[in-house]
């Protein structure tokens, strides 16, 4: 099994280009189910994940094929409704193509999905408007059989702004009769891009991105050729690996606005941030300041996947943070981890009170989950000394070839068997 190898304690230095999002592309990818047209999908980032997403695509009868950055997709032979249990665990956002085996099939079979453990992440939003929209549910075994056998349109109103659930809602209502409204949806750039996509191939969608979303349905999508936003969480794990090791970076490929918050954190952390066009400069040139309060909300909040980065780089800070967890309650796996690094955090609730230290020294850690895993990288680059990440396969569903990436911006970090 791989590991990371890291030699820390010096500010990093250079330009990189930030890869296409992880969590626009998979419901993208889910997606393309919905037509039986060819469908180029472009600035496709190469993560476990997504391989995971063309696998499961395959499994229903697709053509799927990926290289250099594109994936092609040929649904026109789908005619599968059940995703195979092993698929289903490989990842978590898995439960996404319910929406789209459900308007291509109209009905579908799969088992609770796996992914991070992040807490209970119920899919019961995702089960609530569905049966609303007249969808029949039946669950035994730990598998859900889905089967719609009358479109009901309707006004959805979600208790919570569900990213998955907004997904999966707004694929089946694009080829469902009649007008849908979805009323408090996720408002993450994501949700615009899916919108965007199922657009280009035909849907009639709007108000993605607000606290209303109008649905009309069409009755065939055609297939098109698209290009997935930037990973806007990638590009937060980079800058605050700049804030937490000092020195200047350029990250190039990205869309400041959809980092607002987390650059605003940084500059209140003392990092000097210049935006141009689809630039991001960031420098760092003193120990990070500490932030009294930071909480993770739903977009356009603090990002809960912004929350184990935005930690590391506080590690060191002067003085004391408090980091607010509202969203997953066992996001704080990678603290345990951290204290064995000679971090001081104290964990109270769902509260975490980090107390910024002097130095930080290499040790030999255990990545829990994605983000928490890409945070033991940071604290790994800012620490003196030999730092090994385990379990990398976690990092690796998210970011594409995450030693290479610090490689280009200076840090001494290498993957070993």
């Amino acid at each position: 099994m791989r590991e990371l190898t890291i030699y820390g304690g010096k500010p990093l230095a250079g330009q990189l280009r930030v890869q296409g999002s992880k969590n626009a592309v998979l419901p993208i990818l889910a997606a393309t189910l919905l037509t039986d047209e060819p469908c180029e999908i472009r600035n496709c980032p190469d993560l476990t994940d997504v391989h995971a997403a063309l696998d499961i695509l395959k499994s229903l009868g697709c053509r799927a094929d990926y290289d250099g950055h594109t994936a092609v997709i040929h649904p026109s032979g789908a005619q599968g409704t059940a995703i195979p249990d092993d698929l289903m665990r490989r990842m978590r956002s898995s439960v996404m193509f319910l929406g789209a085996v459900l308007g291509r099939c109209r009905k579908a079979c799969i088992s609770y999905p796996g992914g991070c453990e992040l807490g209970a992440r119920p899919i019961d939003i995702h089960l609530r408007a569905l049966r609303s929209l007249g969808v029949r549910l039946l669950e035994e075994g730990g598998y859900i059989h889905c089967c719609l056998e009358q479109f009901v349109p309707r006004t959805i109103t979600f208790m919570f702004p569900s990213v998955g659930a907004t997904e999966n809602i707004m694929m089946l209502c694009a080829v469902s009769e009649g007008e849908t409204i979805l009323v408090n949806p996720a408002r993450e750039p994501e949700i615009v891009d899916l919108q965007n996509f199922l657009n280009c191939m035909g849907a009639d969608i709007v108000g993605a991105g607000t606290d209303c979303i109008r649905i009309r349905g069409v009755t065939r999508l055609h297939g098109c050729s698209y290009a997935v936003i930037p990973d806007r969480i990638a590009a937060a794990t980079y800058a605050c690996a700049a804030a937490a090791c000092g020195g200047e970076i350029l990250l190039t490929g990205v869309e400041p606005v959809h980092m607002r918050i987390l650059l605003s954190v940084l500059r209140d952390m003392g990092a000097e941030i210049t935006e141009e066009g689809e630039q991001i400069w960031m420098r760092m040139h003193r120990r990070p300041l500490a932030v009294s309060s930071v909480k993770t909300l739903p977009y356009p909040g603090f990002p809960t996947d912004d929350q184990a980065p935005l930690m590391a780089a506080l590690l060191k800070a002067e003085g004391s943070s408090v980091i607010s967890e509202t969203i997953f309650e066992n996001r704080f796996k990678h603290v345990g981890e951290f204290l064995r690094m000679g971090a001081n955090i104290q964990i109270e609730g769902l509260n975490a009170i980090v107390r910024g230290v002097d130095r930080l020294h290499g040790a030999e850690v255990n990545a829990a989950d994605l983000r928490g895993g890409a945070a033991l990288v940071i604290a790994g680059l800012s620490a003196e000394g030999k730092t090994v990440v385990r379990q990398t396969c976690y990092i690796d569903r998210g970011y594409e070839d995450i030693a290479g990436a610090f490689q280009s911006l200076g840090g001494n970090i290498c993957y070993q068997e």
